[in-house]
């Protein structure tokens, strides 16, 4: 198969403002030989993240598809060559990404490996690595698969707009593949995801169809036990706690 470009560059766009931005900061990236495809879903045309990236990467014309959100910074000309290198250069990979969880736990916890900054205040999160680090899974924010292996392995039909890079990572493994994360100097500009009801609905289901084949699903915004008991409770006791110390917040 022949490619026009070396990475198709894939995101989803719900303000125009915010996707302004970003292609201006993308366009002072040096070294990078790729096409942007933007997604254009201002007025809710999609109702899942899945059925959009699937719509695109069949038009895309690269080797690699790259799939970010547009609230992605680059912290210098030379950010995306070098993490989009780091990840050509791994041998063979399901999913491979910028922010990731590892497969052990830390006190029973999810944790998160990654070199990123975060939110408005650029904040570090997680754990620093210094290497291409193995996952279980990646985080939305950012991730890459070849074309040749989403030919195979397309995003599901799952509506929603959570946990399409931790199916894809789930799916990887039971293909025999391994996920990865890389140091990259790469400014995320939101704060990360949150446990709304839409969350928890979607990683039952995600637990219901994957679980089988997992002792747990560790994802960057918490750990999903996927035996016993607790694979019914802890989604909606932690969403009840969650939704508790959120009005408290407000109401101090």
């Amino acid at each position: 198969m022949g490619f026009k470009f070396e990475y198709s560059l894939i995101t989803i766009s719900n303000h125009e403002n915010i996707y302004q931005e970003f292609k201006q900061g993308l366009k002072k990236q040096k070294d990078v030989d790729y096409e942007l495809i933007k997604i254009n879903n201002d007025h809710q045309q999609y109702s899942s993240a899945r059925a959009a990236y699937n719509e695109a990467a069949t038009k895309a014309n690269g080797k690699y598809l790259v799939f970010l959100h547009p609230d992605i910074r680059f912290l210098d000309e030379y950010a995306l060559r070098d993490t989009l290198n780091a990840i050509k250069a791994i041998p063979s990979f399901g999913v491979a990404g910028i922010a990731g969880s590892p497969w052990k736990l830390y006190k029973n916890k999810s944790f998160i490996v990654t070199t990123i900054v975060q939110g408005q205040d650029k904040e570090s999160v997680g754990t620093s690595i210094d290497k291409t680090t193995e996952v279980q899974t990646v985080d939305e924010s950012f991730f890459v698969i070849k074309k040749s292996y989403w030919q195979q392995q397309p995003f599901t039909n799952l509506a929603g707009w959570h946990f399409y890079a931790v199916e894809q990572c789930l799916q990887a493994i039971i293909n025999g593949k391994k996920n990865y994360v890389v140091p990259s100097r790469i400014w995320h500009k939101s704060t990360g995801g949150s446990e709304d009801k839409n969350y928890v609905r979607i990683g039952k289901k995600i637990v219901k169809e994957y679980g089988s084949y997992f002792p747990y699903i560790n994802t960057t915004v918490t750990k999903w036990d996927t035996k016993g008991i607790k694979k019914y409770t802890t989604p909606w006791y932690r969403y009840a706690k969650r939704q508790v110390h959120r009005y408290l917040d407000e109401h101090k």
